[in-house]
């Protein structure tokens, strides 16, 4: 009778697995699937759909569901500066596009409580010898009906969703006029400028409970690039690590520390000296998922295709991934 129960058990242990939302693309086919951790074989696709040949797909799960919103890019002429889309995936239902005109590159912000917004936009006049000023919005699109609505809208170079705060957004502006980092209500559209910056910044990450944004800037005309941090409340900026390239990647932990890459093939190092995050090979490391002592994220490798890592209690845990494939996370599924 012992045999029975130890089965339910084993079943019961590997049906817990927590499953990585994973999406992959080569040529112009993309798949999502539900990849279990520590399996070492691939499971079948939950959703495969066709898009503009070599295009990333990059997604986000929507927190206690099966449901993933990608974003990939359908049009394949013309400008592609707007030629995205986002889409729902879902199980056992063909790819549904609810939006166009998102920006190339891009990815959909999902907020804990299942609230979805993009960045779009539509090509401005090209003026000579001038960039070209488009119209950008961040829209709250329905992941249900696809209703659209407008959080915010300017005319410049680019709105980039870097986060969520609370029930703001926080969104990097770049204008001929100016590059600056602002906080957006959801609900009440009310619009807070949190402080100029130089327009070079990338690979923001948001620390909610620090109250900051991180990200890695450079300075017009400087040979050298920093990782800067802004308060959320007051705007104050500080300067916490220096170094010779853009690869910085900023990465929060739960417990506060902060990591910068170490170089390329080096691994994650703490600021404060405690540990960092080691190297899983020659590239560079991107956290993207922490639950608890769960670890996961892709390793990037200059001109060649990323691999996902995941750790957990610091050990390296298995996950099978497509080969030559271009790849993202879209979440954990515990």
């Amino acid at each position: 009778m012992r045999f029975p129960m130890l089965f339910a058990v084993v079943t019961l242990a590997l049906a817990a697995a927590p499953e990585v939302a994973l999406l992959s693309s080569h040529a112009d086919t993309a798949e999502l699937r539900f990849q279990p951790l520590g399996a070492d074989a691939l499971v079948e696709p939950a959703v495969r759909f066709t898009h503009a040949d070599g295009s990333d797909v990059f997604g986000a799960l929507i927190p206690k569901t099966r449901v993933v919103l990608a974003t990939a890019t359908l049009q394949t002429r013309g400008d592609l500066s707007f030629g995205a889309a986002l889409l729902r995936l879902e199980a056992g239902k063909p790819a549904r596009v609810l939006a166009d005109h998102v920006v190339y590159g891009s990815k959909p912000l999902v907020s804990p409580e299942g609230r979805v917004f993009v960045s779009r936009g539509t090509e401005g006049l090209q003026l000579a010898d001038q960039l070209r000023i488009d119209a950008l919005t961040i829209d709250e699109i329905d992941p249900t009906t696809a209703a659209r609505r407008v959080v915010y809208a300017t005319h410049g170079y680019i709105t980039f969703l870097a986060g969520a705060f609370g029930r703001e957004l926080i969104i990097y502006e770049v204008t001929p006029t100016r590059a600056r980092l602002l906080a957006v209500h959801v609900d009440t559209l009310f619009v807070r400028e949190l402080r100029e910056v130089a327009p070079l910044a990338r690979s923001f990450v948001v620390d909610a409970p620090r109250k900051r944004v991180l990200f890695t800037q450079g300075t017009p005309g400087g040979d050298g690039w920093f990782v800067e941090s802004v308060d959320l409340i007051s705007g104050a900026s500080m300067r916490l690590a220096d170094g010779p390239e853009v690869t910085l990647f900023p990465t929060v932990l739960a417990d506060g520390r902060v990591l910068v890459s170490a170089g390329e093939g080096k691994g994650h190092r703490a600021l404060d000296g405690r540990a960092g995050l080691p190297a899983t090979g020659p590239g560079f490391e991107r956290l993207v998922v922490q639950q608890g002592t769960l670890l996961v994220g892709l390793h990037t490798i200059p001109s060649d295709f990323p691999r996902v890592f995941a750790t957990r209690d610091g050990k390296p845990v298995l996950i099978a991934t497509p080969k030559d494939s271009r790849l993202d996370i879209a979440g954990v599924i515990p």
